[in-house]
């Protein structure tokens, strides 16, 4: 909790009036604003049509409302900012429309008629642009790997699992593969209930990592005294496939705590990355180095804030340390993309407006592993639900980015009336217009 006197918000108001004053919106087309220090306040932009661009009066940049969910009394979006919602060509994107998965082409936003019914954790591939890889459907005990041709509206079964497999988990098994394609990861329900991670060779359609919940409790990790065995929240692939990842529940340096990671052929634990679970991505540097971006608590350049941060896997026996790259606002519902170029991701910032405005609240922004930014817009979104967190994420050529927002910012009415998890619209910003 932060206390502030009275004088104090006076004296902060009219500090923001000031830099509000002094900074100048741009005139024209631009791919964002580096100054990270400029106070940005939300000015008028009206719910936009679909399909019509408009450039954000303060970034310059130039944005479209994509869907039209609203409409039907549902939500339109991408699926996570840990996903890559776009096509290896930037051709396509995935989304959640009317509560079912859909493509459409961004040439034209039209939607590509595919019958996704039976698809569980779909995500793009990464090196074939027309191809969607996911799991067949729960309805009957035989987990298979699936790939869809988007134009064709093929479906190929390229491997099924071992009989003892029943169930794909679909909160933990929705990662990203690695970059070249050949690894995936997940968690399975296996015939006596128990719960398998699991690495799958795509390349050469074999398992790799097979490792029960149960044998790691019986052997590397103990129970939380509280609430026992606890499993993981996500389960990836290191983006340059070296490493399994697994992002547990509890915090901590045990076993079993924080983000470790492991071998992809033997399961052998490798080493712990970070010892939370915040909301965070897993990148690559420009020279060729893995790392998990985050928010951490606080930094040495200011302990009474928070910071975005980055650690290097494949991690110690006890933790990464953390490299501090900027020192951010407390704020809510923030989440980090790495989906886009190398060396940089994508930050969808929350906010606290009441104790006053700050650089980057309720902003989408990059930040580059130097530190440099490039702030993009406000989403203009009350995060008020999981459908209408922002939940930015960006293309693989780093041209498209991609969020929700419920415009309640603008309109005075959040999209969680009519339903507890939000309804709002997917929006793209479009870094290369006018080029």
């Amino acid at each position: 909790m932060r206390f502030i006197s009275t004088i104090l918000v006076i004296i902060i108001s009219m500090l923001l009036r000031v830099d509000d004053a002094l900074f100048s919106a741009p005139s024209h087309q631009t791919d964002g604003i580096t100054d990270a220090t400029a106070i940005l306040n939300i000015q008028p932009q009206p719910l936009p049509p679909v399909g019509e661009p408009f450039i954000d009066p303060v970034f310059g940049t130039t944005i479209t409302r994509l869907t039209d969910a609203t409409s039907n009394n549902t939500f339109g979006t991408h699926i996570y900012s840990q996903l890559q919602a776009f096509s290896a060509d930037s051709q396509y994107v995935l989304l959640i429309e009317n509560d079912e998965y859909t493509v459409r082409r961004l040439a034209d936003f039209s939607r590509v008629p595919l019958d996704t019914r039976a698809w569980n954790a779909p995500r793009r591939h990464p090196t074939q642009a027309d191809t969607i890889v996911h799991f067949d459907s729960n309805d009957d005990m035989v987990v298979r790997l699936q790939f869809t041709n988007i134009e064709s509206g093929t479906t190929e079964t390229v491997f099924t699992f071992p009989p003892q497999y029943q169930f794909i988990r679909n909160n933990q098994s929705f990662d990203e593969l690695s970059e070249d394609g050949r690894w995936l990861a997940g968690m399975l329900t296996r015939d006596d209930g128990e719960s398998v991670i699991f690495s799958l060779d795509l390349e050469n359609r074999v398992l790799g990592v097979e490792l029960a919940i149960g044998d790691l409790y019986a052997d590397a990790c103990l129970p939380d005294p509280q609430w026992g065995i606890l499993e993981p929240d996500w389960i990836g692939v290191s983006p340059l496939g070296n490493t399994l990842v697994v992002q547990w529940e509890r915090d901590g340096i045990e076993r079993c705590s924080g983000l470790e990671t492991f071998d992809l052929q033997s399961g052998e634990f490798i080493g712990r990355v970070y010892d939370g679970h915040q909301h965070g991505d897993l990148g690559v540097t420009e020279d060729g180095r893995e790392f998990f971006m985050t928010f951490e608590l606080s930094s040495p350049m200011d302990n009474n804030r928070p910071a975005i941060g980055m650690r290097m896997l494949p991690g110690e026996a006890t933790v990464s340390e953390p490299i501090y790259l900027l020192v951010i606002d407390w704020a809510d519902d923030g989440h980090i993309s790495c989906r886009g170029p190398h060396g940089v991701c994508l930050v969808t910032q929350g906010g606290w407006p009441d104790d006053g405005w700050t650089p980057f609240e309720k902003e989408l922004f990059l930040i580059s592993t130097d530190g440099a930014v490039q702030r993009l817009t406000h989403h203009r979104s009350s995060s008020c639900g999981y459908w209408v967190q922002p939940r930015a994420s960006m293309s693989h050529d780093g041209r498209y980015v991609i969020f929700a927002s419920d415009w309640a910012l603008e309109t005075g009415a959040d999209g969680c009336s009519a339903s507890e998890l939000g309804q709002g619209e997917a929006y793209i910003i479009d870094l290369q217009a006018g080029r």
